[in-house]
């Protein structure tokens, strides 16, 4: 199922299926966030959303994460 990153709950592990903007895509993809499964690590109310890849963690602006669709997904230490 496809829903926005930003009603996401936290602790849950999507993939980024779209981002809407060129220029944002490009730089999520230089971060390491399209390459694969991301935690939703925190969702501030009427902020960020902190997602964490790889140990790293971003802060992606509430509006950003609202145009971001993802999708479910196990988390990186399950078995596939």
């Amino acid at each position: 199922m496809v829903v926005a990153l930003a009603d996401v709950p936290s602790g849950e592990w999507v993939e980024l299926v779209d981002v809407p903007d060129g220029e944002r895509r490009a730089r999520l993809l230089r971060l390491g966030l399209l390459d694969g499964r991301v935690e939703c690590r925190r969702r501030i109310r009427n902020g960020p959303v902190v997602v964490r890849r790889r140990g790293t963690e971003v802060a992606l602006g509430r509006s950003l994460a609202r145009e971001i669709t993802v999708e479910r997904a196990e988390p990186d230490d399950a078995p596939r």
